[in-house]
Parts: C-alpha cells; structure tokens; sequence
C-alpha cells in the first residue's frame, strides 16, 4: 500500500496492532469511544494515533463541531483494511466455527418501521437467552445513508421494490406478505366491501416511504390516485388518528395482530391484490460465508417465519 503522497510503505515497518486503533477510530469517530471499546486508556489511543499519522503521512481524523471526521484517505485505508481483516476473522471462524453462547461480537441491523415492530422484540428476546455476549446496533431507514459499518458488516431489512423475487446475489427473501386497509370500527365503510372505488373514494393517512409509494405508482399507472389528506414520516401515532378519524390508512398484514388487539380499528384487504409486500434480507457479498453473520441472518429468518406463521389467519 501507498501512503498519501509518500514512498511506499513496507508491511514489516508496521505495527498491525496499530491498525485495529485505527478501525476503532474510524468507526467511533472518537479517542474515548475507541479506548473504551478496546480496553485501553485514552491518552494510549492518542499516541496510537499520533503514530499513524506520521505512518500514513495523512491527518486520518479531523476535528468538525460534529466530532472527528475521516480524511478521503483514512476512508480509503478503512475500506482496504476491512476486506483483510475480514478475510482473517474469516478464516478464524472457519477454523473455530461460531458459538452464539460464548461469542463476543457486535451485530449491525439497518431497518424500517414497516419491520421493527414485528423483529426486535423478538431478536432481543433470542440474544439475550442464547447469545449473551452479542449486542446489537440497530439504523434507521428514516437515516439519509447508512453508516459504513452497517454497509460494509450489517444486515439490512428493506422492502422489495421489485414487485418480484430478490435479484440481489447477497440477499433472502424473509416475508411475503400483503398491504391491509384500516380505519376505525364505527367507519361507514366498515360494513360495506371495499371496492377499489370506494378506497379511491375515501380520505387517506399516508406514511411517508417506499411502501406507499410503491401503492401510488401503481395506482398512477391506471391513471388513478387516492385522496392523501394527512401525510405523517412514520408509523408510529398512526393509529389514534385513524381511531378517532374517517381516515384510513394501508398497513402492512403483519402488523395487524399488535395493532387490532389493542385499538378501536378494523382491517380489510386492500382492493389491489396484485399489490404485495415483500421485504428481503440485503447484505454484503464478503459476509457470505461469515460464520456469525450466517448464524445472525438464519435467526433472522427464523423469526420471521414463527412471527408470522401465527398471522396468517388474518390473511
């Protein structure tokens, strides 16, 4: 490798352990963060990174009002050494397996809120019980883009825009599942079947995202479109509004068991039925044969399917 603007380097004139600091750095964007996270003090992270700018002959961290920033070099020095240290905890795990019940390790999980209802509760629940030693780091979608950690290293749960079966290579197809009307019990349209002209009819909560608008380009492509009367970022104070409202809303099937037991709502299928809901499992082609990271998709998929297995006679 080159450093930034110098001679090249020899890999016996570096000190590796230097470059785990340098990870814990980049990741932390923070000298008492990375020393916590290493078990070393804070002034010992500051000399390390003293030496690897003199190494790198590149400054690899500045200081912003937000915190430390990363160079274009140390982005780059950080991308190259992943893949190595990736190959190494490969072969590592190839060699030892994984264990959940003795495992130290991290996992990295970038989700919506079309999804984390029905999945951390559960996820919690299993790693505490099985794999005490393993934390979870969880992203939002509502993010602007994920972090490198959860690019390069995590698992994202995202919903198919596809309308079809994942092409993705590094990807599994954990929920199929289909989008429900909701409104409030005492809704005129309760009684009646829901028509795709009476839907269109009706005044609509929006939740800003994929999801729904998927439902309206589908609906622009008949030349068609709902009458959107609030529109909200998330799902989450949907339903008191839909509860005391003639507003409805489109939910995705696998919430409705939370959902109706605990409100004043009712749900019907929604009059598009070549309108699914599929969410997939996205995950960076080098983790394919991670032993951890296997093991964590696989629980992944495990609960999705006992969550939902028990909601399909909603369905």
């Amino acid at each position: 490798m080159n450093a930034a603007g110098g001679s090249p380097l020899n890999l016996r004139s570096i000190d590796l352990n230097l470059l785990v600091i340098f990870e814990a750095l980049f990741e932390e964007r923070s000298v008492v963060k990375a020393a916590t996270r290493l078990g070393l003090t804070a002034s010992a992270v500051s000399h390390a990174l003293r030496r690897l700018r003199t190494q790198f002959k590149d400054p690899l961290l500045t200081r912003t009002p937000q915190g430390m920033a990363p160079t274009p070099e140390a982005v780059r020095l950080a991308t190259s050494f992943r893949k190595a240290f990736s190959e190494i905890e490969s072969a590592i795990e190839v060699r030892g397996g994984f264990d959940p019940a003795t495992a130290r390790r991290t996992f990295h999980l970038r989700l919506s809120d079309y999804v984390d209802v029905l999945l951390l509760p559960r996820l919690c629940i299993h790693l505490s019980s099985v794999a005490p030693g393993v934390s979870l780091s969880v992203q939002s979608f509502d993010m602007y883009q994920p972090s490198d950690r959860v690019e390069y290293e995590g698992v994202e749960i995202r919903l198919s825009v596809s309308r079809g079966r994942s092409v993705l290579s590094a990807s599994r197809r954990i929920l199929d599942d289909q989008w429900m009307v909701l409104m409030r019990k005492g809704h005129p349209a309760a009684s009646e079947p829901m028509t795709l002209d009476r839907y269109l009819s009706l005044g609509h909560l929006k939740v800003s995202g994929v999801g729904s608008s998927i439902l309206d380009e589908i609906l622009a492509e008949r030349g068609l479109a709902r009458r959107v009367m609030i529109q909200v970022p998330t799902w989450l104070g949907m339903v008191p509004v839909i509860e005391s409202t003639d507003l409805i809303a489109a939910m995705p099937a696998h919430w409705m068991d939370s959902v109706l037991s605990g409100s004043d709502c009712v749900a019907v299928p929604m009059p598009l039925p070549e309108l699914g809901l599929s969410i997939d499992a996205v995950w960076h082609p080098r983790n394919e044969h991670d032993a951890g990271h296997r093991w964590f998709r696989e629980l992944i998929h495990q609960i999705f399917e006992e969550a939902y297995d028990k909601s399909r006679v909603l369905r």
